[in-house]
């Protein structure tokens, strides 16, 4: 049911401000849909009974709709109380199933029951993509100009946030939200609309700012709070930043190992570093306890992780001759959110990602690092990572795949039709 939930939501939250009642055109643009994906929303509330039409396209939630949205946010306040209480707990986890299943089955046709009993029982262990594309991009701006954002350059003949999107859709993350900058909104929406020819649901999530606005990873993260159910996982993905292994059948499906790391070790946080022996002062740096590795995946343990440090502060950071970098890749549990809360800003009013984790290890938190690495014998073999905000590393991933045939890799079979008509 977690489909009607989150539909019925995004309508639901439009027809509020609108006083009750809305057209479809003015869903449509408040809620920053397509028409297609809004027509078939609408299809689908309407079907279920969530949503009435009245004269002149006007669209109401039913009494059916309200009693629906009033049982799901009874479960959210549930959910978020067992969370703080049995975090840890395997009975928790098989209550919160129960629960979610038991709601959602009563707001739904008993003859329907098998079908709706299958979905939420997979929404319950469901992991929600977030791609961070609200960034001001000013070590590109030498590029881009500030005419549109950092997240649509292209590379090759792909705009850089089609890398992630495709590697969270490979990973079998289909729900993605995409938060975005009031400023450079429309370039991503009208590029990506709903997704949907690229195989995946996208959304929008706006980062208000002004003067006295939190920025920084942490702040982006932290937009997407109200859209996360406290028993959903989250994978944050930058995007301006690239993952590729040539060694694999599909150079862009990376993200498995690091969901099924975190998935394995149960961890509050788990991201993607890369090794590298260059400076690795300009990034998140991680020191490991020791690294092992499972049917091929370097993971290990973090002891420290630091915010662009000085030389100094890394000299004992470094394993088997490589720094270990953050990637711009994460999964989260919902706690995420609280010690967040909890980080204290740093320069320009920023919260670093880092920090936040770094603060969950204070706490006894488990936070895991899987290596963009692949074994070779007692040593380390890098794969392939670019970080497209810094020209340096645009031109050398622009380099790297101009000869790999980034459409047959990319495209789905709308996408492919839609470019030989």
């Amino acid at each position: 049911m977690s489909k009607y939930r989150d539909r019925l939501r995004i309508i639901a939250d439009v027809l509020s401000i609108a006083g009750g009642r809305a057209k479809k055109t003015q869903i449509m643009y408040q809620a920053n849909l397509s028409h297609r994906l809004l027509c078939r929303y609408l299809e689908e509330v309407l079907d279920a009974g969530l949503v009435s039409c009245e004269n002149e396209d006007r669209y109401v939630l039913t009494a059916k709709g309200k009693e629906f949205l009033d049982r799901h946010e009874e479960y959210s306040k549930h959910c978020k109380s067992l969370e703080e209480q049995f975090s840890h707990a395997n009975t928790a986890k098989s209550w919160l199933e129960r629960m979610c299943t038991d709601n959602a089955l009563s707001a739904s046709d008993s003859d329907r029951a098998p079908k709706r009993r299958a979905i939420s029982g997979i929404a319950s262990k469901a992991i929600k993509g977030v791609v961070l594309a609200a960034g001001e991009g000013t070590r590109i701006r030498e590029v881009t100009h500030g005419a549109f954002p950092k997240e649509l350059l292209p590379i090759g003949n792909i705009p850089t946030i089609r890398f992630p999107i495709e590697a969270l859709r490979l990973a079998g993350v289909e729900d993605i939200m995409i938060v975005i900058a009031p400023q450079t909104k429309h370039g991503i929406i009208d590029g990506l609309q709903s997704g949907e020819r690229f195989g995946v649901n996208i959304t929008y999530v706006v980062q208000e700012k002004n003067e006295k606005s939190l920025c920084g990873l942490g702040a982006a993260i932290f937009s997407t709070r109200g859209r996360i159910y406290p028993n959903e996982d989250l994978v944050v993905a930058c995007g301006d930043s690239i993952l590729c292994d040539f060694s694999s059948h599909n150079p862009l499906d990376c993200l498995k190992p690091l969901i099924r790391i975190h998935k394995s070790t149960n961890a509050m946080a788990t991201f993607m570093v890369y090794p590298t022996q260059a400076d690795p002062t300009r990034f998140g740096v991680v020191k490991f306890g020791s690294i092992n590795e499972e049917n091929g995946i370097l993971y290990g343990g973090i002891n420290r992780i630091v915010e662009k440090p000085n030389m100094e502060t890394v000299q004992d950071f470094s394993l088997n001759g490589y720094y270990y970098i953050a990637t711009g890749y994460y999964v989260f549990k919902h706690r995420i959110f609280s010690y967040i809360e909890k980080t204290r800003p740093g320069t320009k009013n920023e919260i670093q990602i880092t920090d936040t984790m770094a603060l969950a290890l204070e706490n006894g938190e488990r936070v895991v690092a899987v290596a963009h690495a692949r074994s070779k014998g007692k040593n380390i073999e890098p794969l392939a990572y670019w970080d497209v905000g810094i020209p340096k590393d645009y031109a050398q991933a622009n380099r790297s795949l101009a000869d790999t045939n980034l459409r047959r890799l990319i495209d789905t079979d709308q996408e492919k039709e839609r470019w030989s008509s």
